[in-house]
C-alpha cells in the first residue's frame, strides 16, 4: 500500500494533465473522452516506474483528480512517517522500515512547519526514545517495550549501529526544526491549497492537527545533550564512559526529559579526552588506506562532540593522525600531512610521533640484527641514541597492543616529514638523530641489496 502511495504521489507529479471531471469546467466531451480512453485502455502505465506512463490518456483515472494532492508531499511524507515506524514497532527486526521512515521525515525537515515537528517528536517519542531509554538504563524503565524482541535485537550489532544512526538522526531533525520559529512558517503547499479549486478540497487532518495541539516547547539544552550522548554512543558504545563524561546521563531519555532544561556539560574532563581518544581508535581503525585521506570530514562528527565536551579541534584531529600513524596507515594521509600543520597541536603531534619512531626503528634494528650481514650496521650506530631509543620504544610498546610495524622505507619517509615540520625545534636533535640512524640503516639494506643482484 505504502508503495502504492508513493508511485502514485510521484505518477501525479509527472503527468502534465489533471482536471476535475465533478466539476462543470471539467465536465466536457474531451475530458470525458480522456477518461474513457484511460479506463477501457489495458496497457496502462505501471504506476511503480511512472516514466512507463507514455502518454497522459494512459494515465489512470485518479491522476486526473489528484494532481494537485500530489504536491501536498509534507503531509503525505508525514502520514506515511507514522505507518512505517507503526510497522517497525511491529517488526523491529525489520530495518528496512525504519530507514523508509527517516526518508519520509527527510522531507519534513527539508520543509518544516509545526506539524512536522509535531511528527517527529512524536515518533522519538512513542518509538525511539524507549528503545535508547533500555539501552542506556536497562529493561524494565520503559513499559513499551518487550524485552523478549528487544533483548536480541540489541546484541546484533548490526541492528544496533543502523538503530543508533536512525536515532541520531532523527534528534539531528528535531534539534535544527525546533530551532526556527515554526509558528509563522507557511509552507508552498498551504498556500497553494488555500488558493487552489482542488475537489475534492484539502481538509485539515484531525491526526496531524492532534500531533500539532500537543507540542510543547523544546529545551536547546536538552535536545543538544540528547544529540552529543546519541553521537557518543554511536561511535563508542561504551555506556559507562559516556555516563563518567555527561554528569546529568541519568537524566536523559526519559519520558519529558526533550521538555526539561539540563545543566551544562562540564568542559575537558578527563572523562571526556578519554571519551574522545576512544572514539578517534576507533574510527582510525575502521579507516582504510585506499582511498587516499585527504582532509578532516572522516572525523567532522567526533569534532563536533569534542567541541561540546570544550576540546579544541586541534586536539582531535592531532589525535586522529597518530592514531592513523599507529596503525601504519602512514600512505593513507600523506597530502593530508603536508598541509595540516596548522591544524594540528604541532607539540603534541611530535611527541607522539617520536614515540612511534622509536618503536618502529628499535623493532627493524632488532630484525637486522638476526641476520649477520647487517650486524657490523648496527654495532656503528650511535650507544646514546640507541639506548634512548630502545628505552622509548619498551614504554611505547608495553602500554600498545595495536602498535603495527611498518618497513625502513616509510619509516624514513615519515622521518623526513616529522623533520620538515621541526626546523629549530625543541624536537629537532632528536628527529636528526633519528634520521641519521634510519639513513645509516636504509643504505646498508640498499647495498647489501645490490650487492645480491650482482651475485647473480
Amino acid at each position: 500500500l505504502l508503495s502504492f502511495q508513493m508511485a502514485m504521489e510521484t505518477a501525479y507529479l509527472s503527468s502534465s494533465e489533471a482536471f476535475y471531471p465533478s466539476t462543470v469546467d471539467g465536465d466536457t466531451i474531451a475530458h470525458k473522452k480522456a477518461i474513457l480512453q484511460s479506463c477501457s485502455n489495458s496497457a496502462r502505465g505501471s504506476l511503480r516506474d511512472p516514466s512507463g506512463l507514455t502518454s497522459d490518456s494512459l494515465s489512470p483515472p485518479l491522476l486526473f483528480y489528484l494532481k494537485d494532492h500530489g504536491r501536498c508531499t509534507n503531509r503525505l511524507a508525514a502520514h506515511r512517517a507514522l505507518i512505517l515506524v507503526g510497522l517497525w514497532g511491529q517488526a523491529p527486526d525489520n530495518m528496512l522500515l525504519l530507514r523508509r521512515c527517516v526518508e519520509s521525515l527527510q522531507i519534513l525537515h527539508e520543509n518544516p512547519n509545526q506539524f512536522g515537528l509535531a511528527t517527529l517528536l512524536e515518533i522519538w517519542q512513542s518509538r525511539i526514545r524507549p528503545v535508547f531509554q533500555s539501552l542506556m538504563f536497562g529493561f524494565g524503565i520503559a513499559d513499551e517495550l518487550s524485552e523478549e524482541v528487544f533483548s536480541s535485537l540489541i546484541e546484533d550489532k548490526v541492528w544496533l549501529s543502523e538503530y543508533t544512526i536512525h536515532a541520531r538522526t532523527i534528534l539531528g531533525m528535531i534539534l535544527e526544526c525546533s530551532s526556527g520559529n515554526l509558528s509563522q512558517y507557511i509552507s508552498d503547499e498551504d498556500t497553494f491549497s488555500n488558493k487552489s479549486e482542488m475537489w475534492p478540497p484539502l481538509r485539515e487532518c484531525p491526526i496531524l492537527s492532534a500531533l500539532a495541539s500537543k507540542l510543547r516547547p523544546i529545551k536547546s539544552s536538552s535536545i543538544m545533550l540528547h544529540h552529543i550522548v546519541a553521537f557518543t554512543f554511536e561511535m563508542t558504545h561504551d555506556i559507562d564512559s559516556i555516563a563518567s563524561a555527561v554528569p546529568s546521563f541519568n537524566m536523559l531519555f526519559s519520558v519529558g526529559s526533550l521538555f526539561s532544561e539540563m545543566p551544562p556539560i562540564p568542559k575537558e574532563s578527563i572523562e571526556q579526552r578519554r571519551l574522545i581518544d576512544q572514539a578517534i581508535v576507533d574510527r582510525a581503525k575502521k579507516s582504510s588506506s585506499n582511498p587516499v585521506i585527504d582532509n578532516f570530514d572522516c572525523i567532522k562528527d567526533v569534532d563536533l562532540v569534542g567541541k561540546a565536551f570544550g576540546l579544541d579541534p586541534k586536539y582531535t584531529r592531532t589525535r586522529y593522525l597518530v592514531e592513523i600513524i599507529r596503525l601504519g596507515k602512514d600512505a593513507s594521509i600523506n597530502d593530508l600531512l603536508g598541509g595540516s600543520s596548522t591544524a594540528l597541536m604541532k607539540p603534541l603531534f611530535i611527541e607522539e610521533l617520536v614515540k612511534i619512531l622509536c618503536a618502529r626503528l628499535d623493532g627493524i634494528i632488532s630484525s637486522l640484527k638476526r641476520t649477520k650481514q647487517y650486524r657490523g650496521v648496527v654495532s656503528r650506530l650511535d650507544a646514546e641514541t640507541s639506548t634512548w631509543m630502545k628505552e622509548q620504544a619498551e614504554r611505547f610498546t608495553s602500554q600498545d597492543d595495536d602498535y603495527t610495524p611498518v618497513s625502513l622505507i616509510t619509516t624514513h619517509s615519515l622521518i623526513l616529514r616529522l623533520r620538515s615540520m621541526t626546523e629549530n625545534d625543541t624536537f629537532s636533535d632528536q628527529i636528526n638523530s633519528l634520521c641519521l640512524i634510519s639513513e645509516m640503516l636504509l643504505k646498508a639494506v640498499r647495498e647489501q641489496e645490490q650487492q645480491r643482484v650482482m651475485d647473480i
